[in-house]
This record gives structure tokens, sequence and C-alpha cells, in this order.
């Protein structure tokens, strides 16, 4: 009986947690879409939701203390993925070398290191959105500045790392008005 239990408080949990992700996320418009105008800042509540969300996942699931044994990623190579989570348009620095970039990211690490990023900035403060040179972890990346940045290689120590810039990446990519943004003519490469 007291098994029964906690199998049902776990999926009490969990059904929580998904509820806390899946209301954050972003509902009609395209997953990790690509626009060459318009970028927007990254729905705060949005971004800072899911991870909150994949967090009490995670948590529910007993899955916290082995995310700690996750070695973090030592890669600095694809900084420069962070041109993406500027403005869009004529004068954006986002382009494919950047996309390239994202996707190296993303392949170098496992989905372990990206959850582990993903969890302990939830767990962190520094939640407001920051330009991409400026941003310390992957929820404020994700969140960024629109309009307001030009874009630019991801600057601090954090972020640099192939981890962190895929967290980045996933939350955006998920996130309600979460877009990446390219120069006008380098769309269809991207």
């Amino acid at each position: 009986e007291g098994a029964i239990k906690e199998v049902s408080e776990l999926l009490d949990k969990l059904v929580k947690a998904v509820k806390t992700a899946e209301g954050a996320s972003s509902g009609t418009a395209a997953i990790g879409e690509v626009v060459a105008d318009a970028a927007k800042v990254a729905d705060k509540a949005s971004v800072k939701g899911i991870a909150k969300g994949i967090k009490e996942i995670v948590e529910a699931a007993g899955g916290s203390e082995k995310l700690k044994a996750v070695a973090a990623a030592k890669g600095e190579n694809n900084k420069e993925a962070g041109k993406l989570f500027g403005k869009a348009g004529a004068d954006a620095n986002g382009d494919s070398e950047a996309a390239s970039k994202a996707a190296g990211a993303v392949s170098a690490v496992s989905g372990e290191q990206i959850l582990s990023a993903i969890v302990t900035a939830a767990g962190a403060a520094e939640q407001d959105g920051e330009k991409p040179e400026e941003a310390k972890n992957p929820i404020a990346a994700a969140i960024g500045k629109g309009d307001g940045d030009d874009g630019a290689d991801f600057g601090e120590d954090g972020m640099k790392k192939d981890d962190h810039i895929a967290a980045a990446i996933a939350l955006r990519g998920m996130a309600k008005d979460g877009k990446f943004a390219v120069k006008d003519d380098e769309k269809g490469k991207a």
C-alpha cells in the first residue's frame, strides 16, 4: 500500500510539472522558428515556466542527484551561436555561420548535459533577459533583449560552453515568441 501511495504521489508531481512546462510553451507557432524580420524578446514567463517545469519533472522523477554527476561540457568553439539571439533583418549579426555553430553546440552535448544546464539555471538567480554577450545562464540568454540587441557571441564564461548554448537554444525554441534571428538574405541557409 505504501508503494502504491508513493507511485501515486510521484505521478501527481509529474502531471503538475508537465502542466507547468506545457502551459509555458509556445502554443501554435512553429518551434524554433528562424526569422529574418521582427525578432522579439522570447516571453519571459514562458522561458522561466518551461525551465521550472523541466526542473520539477526531473525532481519528481528523482533525477536531481543523477544530473549533479553529469560532466559539464568543456568546448567553447560555438559561442558565435549567440548571434542568433539578437535582432533580425539587414543589420542583424545572425548568419548561416552562427546557425552552424548552434547546430555544433547541440550535437556536441548529451540530453543529460542540456537538462543539467536547464535545471541548474532554473534554480539560480539572474533570470532576466540579457544580451548574448552579457547573459550568464541559459534562461537569461533565451529571453534575450530582442530588437534592442544586434546579436553577438556569447561572452560570459558559462554561456560559452556547448551545454549552456544548447540549453538556451532549447528554451528559446520552446518558448512563446521564441525565434532565432538572421540577416535578410541568410534565412534560407539557416
